[in-house]
């Protein structure tokens, strides 16, 4: 048990209990129907309450999504960092894990990751839990970066006003590198990125699901030598 819940008043907890209970199965439609196919309704029956009751907990389907992209970007933080500190500390277990958690909840990766959904735009609170993996790559980088000094960006590129907003945006999610290595991150985090959306929206065929690994590792190599 949580050393929280000790505390909790009866009725916290089953207001807990019940939030944890429509996430769940805001999920699992998530996982079958896609975001399209979300519905308080279809939670409110699954749940055994009146359609008006959910309302207490969720108050809007948009509120909904909230919970579940913050979900989504919790779930796979949490996967790429034990898997960081389980098997190594490197780009190519981040970028790998990206790759298996996509494939194991490709609707969940397609909400974070996918085209937005129409007339919903994520409050600030997903920022959080929507920089976690973004922001261990770009540490990743940054030492691999100052292992290479040999290929580092020039001063010129460094001073760009682009660096300058990258920079400032790193250090407010508590990351503080070089301008230059700063640069070389955000264009690893679009590959990886892209590599898994090519990947998990069926851009490269059929064929590729047998070598997605592979491709993934091979594709980490070059973006980073």
């Amino acid at each position: 048990m949580p050393p929280d819940a000790a505390r909790l008043t009866p009725r916290e907890k089953s207001r807990r209990d019940t939030e944890a209970a429509v996430l769940e199965i805001a999920n699992r439609q998530l996982d079958s129907e896609g975001p399209h196919g979300l519905s308080l309704r279809a939670v409110a029956r699954e749940l055994g309450v009146v359609s008006s009751a959910v309302y207490r907990y969720v108050r809007s389907r948009d509120e909904l999504l909230t919970l579940l992209i913050t979900d989504a970007y919790e779930g796979l933080a949490d996967d790429v960092e034990a898997a960081l500190a389980r098997e190594g500390d490197t780009l190519e277990v981040l970028a790998v894990t990206m790759l298996h958690w996509s494939r194991r909840f490709p609707q969940r990766w397609a909400l974070i990751h996918g085209s937005p959904v129409e007339g919903y735009r994520a409050p600030e609170e997903t920022v959080p839990p929507g920089t976690r993996t973004a922001v261990q790559a770009a540490r990743l980088v940054a030492e691999l970066h100052d292992q290479t000094p040999h290929r580092q960006l020039s001063d010129a590129a460094g001073s760009h006003p682009a660096a300058t907003w990258l920079v400032g945006e790193l250090e407010e999610l508590g990351l503080t590198i070089s301008p230059q290595a700063a640069l070389r991150a955000v264009s690893v985090w679009a590959g990886l990125l892209g590599m898994v959306n090519i990947l998990r929206f069926g851009q490269l065929g059929p064929g590729s699901a047998d070598v997605e690994d592979d491709l993934m590792r091979a594709h980490v190599l070059r973006l980073t030598t």
